[in-house]
């Protein structure tokens, strides 16, 4: 199973909107990302490393980091590999998206929203954000 239908099976068993975006709806949300932020590891451990970044252990934030987002819709992408390519996960209740992964084997991600103001790559150690006032 792919990382966003590991995200869609934890949505259904919590009740939470989602919607699967794939193709070129997908695939142009993944690239204007990258574009606009410039992450520096977009496989294996992903990371941004912008000067303004602000980082924060996964350990201590992964399953509360998204309560500090606005309620808005949250979209989640993976590196672009096979299985994870042109594949993005929308979930409608951004702030619940830790609760989505409560319920998931770990894996890694970036992290916006629907206007694509900040981006966030979580990786195996770090929670790394970009752009959102939220986190400084």
């Amino acid at each position: 199973m792919n990382h966003a239908e590991e995200l869609k099976h934890a949505a259904e068993k919590l009740a939470l909107d989602y919607e699967l975006l794939t193709g070129e709806t997908a695939a142009a949300i993944i690239n204007t990302s990258f574009e606009k932020f410039e992450p520096f590891r977009r496989q294996g451990h992903l990371g941004i490393m912008h000067e303004r970044s602000v980082k924060l252990k996964l350990s201590e934030h992964e399953y509360t980091f998204s309560e500090q987002l606005n309620d808005e819709p949250l979209l989640v992408f993976f590196e672009q590999t096979r299985e994870n390519v042109a594949v993005v996960f929308k979930l409608f209740k951004g702030r619940y998206f830790c609760q989505l992964l409560e319920e998931c084997y770990g894996m890694e991600y970036f992290l916006t929203n629907t206007h694509m103001d900040y981006l966030i790559a979580v990786n195996w150690y770090t929670i790394e954000i970009v752009d959102n006032d939220n986190f400084l």
